[in-house]
This record gives structure tokens, sequence and C-alpha cells, in this order.
């Protein structure tokens, strides 16, 4: 399950008035903390624990608006790889998650790729994913480690916005995601500094690579065979 812990642009973003009424559909975060939540995970009601692989990614999400155009940033908690993307129309949470799931995509695609991650395990590693994530949840919740490398990956954003033009076409937000995910950050749950977009494959790998439940239902027992 994605958990997207919006910060309060973000909450102000998917925040629509409808008849003098503030509408929303974030929900109360589950802990104060995302470390909290990672440590105790608790999904919201009716998702299926099983069908997630009982599996949370943690997000923070901000919204930053550049020359009267608004760009979602989402930020990996773990791996601090920031995902940027323009953002649609107010308080649409699918549109969102239309358009950040691709890109998300096409970043580990490229990524991995440039790391030189066999073509297969990189199509297994997707699949995986699609098999796994089946629900989010957004909550108004964020971390202030994390919103300190949004606000770095911003400021990178707003440089180029003004120095070499508008990022709008998804190719041009690729190559800024792969860009701003190239600087060293730092963590107090890693030991030294790191490198997101390093950490963001590795991290990927890691999880898809994870032993699965093996499926017994076709498997011949010899013992049962010789009797």
């Amino acid at each position: 399950m994605l958990v997207f812990n919006c910060t309060k642009a973000a909450v102000e973003f998917f925040t629509v008035t409808r008849q003098g009424q503030k509408v929303s559909d974030l929900e109360p975060a589950p802990h104060k903390t995302i470390a909290e939540s990672i440590e105790t995970p608790v999904f919201p009601n009716g998702v299926d624990t099983d069908n997630n692989g009982e599996f949370q990614w943690q997000w923070v999400l901000h919204c930053v608006s550049i020359k009267r155009k608004r760009y979602l940033m989402a930020m990996d908690y773990q791996s601090r790889f920031c995902i940027t993307v323009l953002a649609g129309k107010k308080g649409d949470i699918y549109q969102f998650l239309n358009t950040f799931e691709p890109m998300l995509k096409a970043c580990f695609h490229s990524l991995a790729n440039e790391s030189g991650v066999d073509t297969v395990e990189v199509e297994n590693c997707v699949d995986h994913y699609d098999r796994e994530v089946n629900d989010c949840a957004f909550y108004p919740r964020s971390d202030r480690s994390v919103q300190a490398h949004l606000n770095d990956v911003h400021w990178h954003l707003e440089r180029h916005c003004y120095e070499d033009g508008m990022l709008l076409e998804d190719v041009d937000l690729l190559g800024f995601n792969l860009f701003s995910g190239q600087f060293p950050r730092n963590s107090k749950h890693k030991k030294e500094h790191f490198f997101p977009n390093e950490e963001f494959v590795n991290q990927w790998q890691q999880w898809a690579l994870k032993p699965q439940p093996v499926d017994m239902s076709n498997v011949i027992v010899l013992s049962h065979r010789r009797q």
C-alpha cells in the first residue's frame, strides 16, 4: 500500500470547498510520526492486508507553485528519492495517482537500466509492485527531515523553471527526477551519507527479492506415489 503523508501545502491542494464546506479525502494518521507507522503498521478500514502483502510504502507529499503552475513532490521516506509531477485538478487524488504511478515506474526503469540491472529482474520488480500494491492512503502528516530535503529539491526545481524553462512534459520531469536524486542525503536512520537514486533502486530490488510463500498445490509428493 502506498501511504502519502501530506504537508500543509499538500493538504490544502487536496481540500476543496463544496456548498461552503471544506471537503477532503484525507484520513487521520494512525500515529503521530511516520517512524511509528513503520514500526507498527496500521491499515485503514476496508484495506485487505493480505492483498497488500502487509506492505506500506511511506511517502511525504508536498505542493509548490512556480509561475502559476503547481507541482506535487512526493519523497520516499527511506531512500529520499523524489518524484515531481505536474499537479492536476485541485482536490483530485485519482488524477495525482494516475500521474504518479507511471512516473514511479519510469524512474525505476531508467535508474535500474543505468545501474546495469538485468532486464528480466527489472520487469520482475515492476510485476512485484503491481501484485503487492493495491491500495493507498493519504494522511495529514509530515516529517521535518524529509521536508528539509524536499525544500532542496524545490530549490532546484525553481531554479530550472526560471533559468532553463518550465517543466511541463513527462520526459522533462523524468529527467529532473533523476537529476534531483543524484545529490547525497543524510538521515538519522542511516550511518553515512547516501544517494537517493542508488537507494531507490536497491530498496525496490530488496523488496521484490524477499522470500515469497511457495504454492504447494501442484507439487507431487513422491512418498505418496510410492505405495
